[in-house]
């Protein structure tokens, strides 16, 4: 065992709480010396709980919060005694290194002795610890600076296999189009959909999770502003095709409640998970999508929505706020391999133009919604600010940012009654651009 060491990674952790942010140990990386292990613990705890505290790692706060659990370990003293014990932190990753090669030495002894003693276990789980040690050894090092083309082993072999999900490598949307152009939601990337009151971003949302989840991913959606029920009753609407005021009311017919009985199958059979715990954070988002990841590896986070999102710092600006959180919801995308979707509002600056379709622009008051994002998707009904267009039920997703895959505006029909978001067939699509060409016409001959 290496205890020095350890120490030294402890008094450097108390020293400077930042450094937990590029800490790759766990507490299973400390030796059997229970002092070492406990502390650990407790500053990764503080770091996850207490991360708007301007110091979460200061030794009276850690007392006051974890007193009884800390004097067991030595108290104020040894905290006190461990950070005055590093002059520098420059060494922390020497640091942290020496205390996982330590870990992963008395394992590979623990090992030699089993085979030498006769009680090895057979050759499969030899080959697990093997690997197990091997990903140790891969997180001790980190990533670093890699040869690119060592990113292409085997990537002819990824590419075939894109090819055979017809484009479409990630979730599938809701939306067959933007599904082809961005190859679906990625895992890693942060997705807003943003628009005015009554647009339809939620049942978009919905609609979204109804499609995510026929091809086996799995959905979980934080409703921020609506209970779970009411979503639910959505829901079942949306994939029963049952009106949302019969479900309301209780005034169903016979055929009502075949649909109902079906959705409520479809909904028993999938993986859709909802949370509507009032006052949610952006950390405690964190954690829940922490455990849902444990239990599948496919898997896309919807918030609904951005706005009404908390977060335990602490910010005079609500801009600054929103900032942290979309910030929080990008390292959430990436650190756990899922697709984030946002709902966000937009400001009513759009409704002063007389083209209301909503911009980049609308965004910017809000954080920096438009630089952590990876899409943008912009939903604009016409037919609610002019009642002679040519679009009725008709609602636009404009892709107005689209990292890697483009930008572009699509077309979907919308049943207001059931909440539906139906994709255009070939001839819908063209009958419509015609009618656009012939209105333009009309009015380029009135000026």
């Amino acid at each position: 065992m290496n205890l020095e060491a350890e120490r030294a990674v402890l008094g450097s952790l108390l020293k400077d709480h930042e450094l937990m942010d590029g800490c790759y140990l766990t507490a299973e990386d400390f030796s059997d010396f229970e002092e070492n292990r406990t502390l650990f613990k407790v500053l990764q705890y503080a770091k996850e709980h207490f991360e708007g505290e301007k110091e979460p790692f200061d030794p009276v706060l850690l007392v006051t919060k974890w007193g009884e659990r800390l004097q067991r370990v030595g108290g104020l003293n040894r905290i006190m005694s461990l950070r005055s014990s590093i002059p520098s932190t420059s060494s922390f990753n020497h640091y942290q290194e020496s205390v996982r090669a330590s870990r992963i030495q008395r394992e590979l002894q623990e090992m030699g002795q089993q085979i030498a003693a006769g009680g090895g276990g057979d050759l499969s789980e030899l080959r697990l610890k093997m690997n197990q040690l091997a990903e140790l050894q891969r997180g001790q090092e980190g990533s670093g600076p890699v040869h690119m083309a060592s990113l292409l082993d085997g990537h002819g072999l990824t590419i075939m296999k894109r090819a055979q999900c017809s484009g479409v490598t990630g979730a599938k949307t809701a939306n067959d189009d933007i599904s082809q152009m961005s190859g679906g939601h990625q895992p890693g990337d942060l997705e807003i959909i943003a628009a005015r009151p009554s647009m339809g971003k939620t049942q978009y949302v919905l609609n979204d999770m109804n499609a995510v989840t026929k091809d086996g991913w799995a959905a979980v959606i934080f409703s921020l502003e609506m209970s779970a029920l009411k979503m639910v009753e959505r829901l079942v609407s949306i994939i029963g095709g049952v009106k949302n005021k019969r479900i309301k009311s209780g005034l169903m017919s016979d055929n009502d409640w075949d649909s109902y009985s079906k959705a409520v199958e479809i909904i028993a059979s999938r993986n859709l998970y909802i949370d509507d715990t009032p006052g949610s954070t952006v950390e405690y988002v964190r954690q829940q999508v922490k455990q849902l990841k444990k239990k599948h590896s496919k898997l896309v986070v919807y918030v609904d929505y951005l706005q009404f999102l908390n977060t335990e710092r602490k910010f005079t600006k609500n801009n600054e706020r929103i900032g942290h959180i979309t910030k929080v919801l990008k390292g959430i995308a990436r650190e756990m391999a899922v697709s984030v979707v946002a709902i966000s509002a937009v400001g009513r600056d759009c409704e002063k133009r007389p083209d209301k379709r909503p911009l980049m622009s609308d965004l910017r008051e809000s954080g920096d919604i438009e630089s952590d994002a990876d899409v943008v998707t912009f939903l604009y009904r016409d037919e609610y600010y002019n009642a002679d267009t040519i679009k009725k039920k008709i609602v636009e997703l404009i892709v107005a940012k689209g990292r890697d895959i483009g930008t572009g505006t699509f077309e979907m029909v919308f049943e207001n009654e059931t909440g539906r978001f139906i994709n255009m067939t070939k001839e819908q699509k063209e009958k419509l651009a015609e009618k656009v060409r012939e209105r333009e016409r009309e009015a380029h001959s009135k000026r």
